[in-house]
């Protein structure tokens, strides 16, 4: 089934807070939402120096969270951000794991791949069309789409795949692109889903990129608005597009930059920070470090979401309904993973309503 404009991707990695964040969703805003699931490795114990649990033991609870937390609704899953030479017990490739274990509690989900990945990852994804008929996606950046040659490189990987454009998703991930200027970015990204006819033929497209901050530090507490680009970029390219022509599908990564964090966590002091998304942009408060002092302060983050005038009315989404919560006492005041659903989740539902607004009649 194609994803529309009235459809959201968010791209979200496979952890409490994010999961969390999805069971939240009430049911008419969750039936607009096909995640973008990045299963993260296992993590790195600096002290011990080795990884916290096998890669079985990480991927083992996979299908149960999925049924528990998202059900039978469709979503993409992309196992990128493991080790390309990682196999489970026998050999077998993890996402062939992944995709067994969801199959046996009815997921559905169309599995992720590249221009750039192995032959091993091929033959899971291929198995897994023949297995499920949910077909595949493709995920690029803008420089491989920015390639004349890429129309017969994605042609070539489609019939190695065995699944025709009409069976495939094409995901167009800028990532952390730098948005600057915002206006010639809209225009060559118009002109690049123009040039080629594969860009109608697929089954999906879909823009996704974030201009979230990398890190919090680079936020001055105690409340900053930051600018969503990428959700005024994806309305930009969408206003470029000629009229009749295939207005893509927007995804973004929700409150999250693209990479991973790295290094030793035992090193780093996490501030109290609220992500509220907005009209255009995210309502950030941030307090100081939480290790030295506390999760009390989030009661005053909250208020200054609250001051700002911005925040949504009570029942608006779960997420925004913790925050009022939370400064009001009748919530308590979590830890980092409970900000990170409260934060993820609102952004989700105000996501969701800014594309039936925009498209709307």
């Amino acid at each position: 089934m194609p994803t529309t404009v009235f459809d959201y991707v968010p791209v979200l990695k496979w952890r409490q807070g994010e999961y969390q964040a999805l069971l939240r969703l009430d049911p008419a805003r969750k039936a607009r939402v096909r995640p973008l699931i990045e299963v993260t490795p296992p993590e790195y114990d600096f002290e011990k120096k080795k990884v916290k649990k096998t890669l079985e033991a990480q991927l083992e609870p996979f299908a149960k969270r999925l049924k528990l937390k998202w059900g039978t609704q469709r979503a993409f899953l992309d196992t990128s951000l493991l080790d390309p030479l990682a196999r489970l017990p026998g050999g077998v490739h993890p996402l062939t794991y992944l995709l067994d274990a969801a199959r046996k509690v009815d997921g559905q989900l169309t599995p992720v791949t590249g221009l750039d990945r192995d032959l091993a990852h091929y033959n899971a994804v291929a198995s897994a069309d023949i297995f499920d008929g949910l077909g595949v996606a493709v995920r690029c950046s803008l420089d491989e789409i920015a390639d004349p040659d890429f129309p017969s490189k994605l042609a070539t990987l489609l019939k190695e795949l065995a699944v025709g454009p009409s069976n495939t998703d094409l995901i167009i991930d800028l990532a952390a692109k730098n948005f600057d200027p915002l206006e010639d970015l809209a225009a060559l990204i118009a002109g690049l889903l123009q040039s080629d006819p594969v860009y109608e033929a697929v089954r999906s497209l879909v823009l996704v990129g974030t201009s979230f901050p990398a890190s919090m530090g680079e936020i001055k507490g105690p409340i900053q608005t930051i600018k969503r680009l990428e959700w005024m970029l994806y309305k930009a390219v969408v206003a470029t597009l000629p009229a009749g022509f295939r207005r893509p599908t927007f995804g973004d990564y929700a409150i999250s930059s693209a990479d991973m964090p790295k290094g030793d966590m035992r090193l780093l002091k996490p501030s109290a920070t609220v992500r509220y998304a907005i009209d255009d942009a995210w309502v950030i408060t941030k307090g100081v470090n939480v290790r030295d002092n506390g999760f009390g302060q989030y009661r005053g983050c909250c208020g200054e979401v609250i001051k700002s005038g911005k925040a949504y009315p009570l029942g608006y989404s779960a997420g925004s309904d913790y925050v009022r919560g939370c400064h009001g006492k009748t919530s308590g005041t979590g830890n980092l993973t409970t900000w990170r659903w409260v934060g993820t989740n609102h952004h989700i539902t105000k996501v969701v309503d800014d594309l039936a607004s925009h498209f709307g009649p």
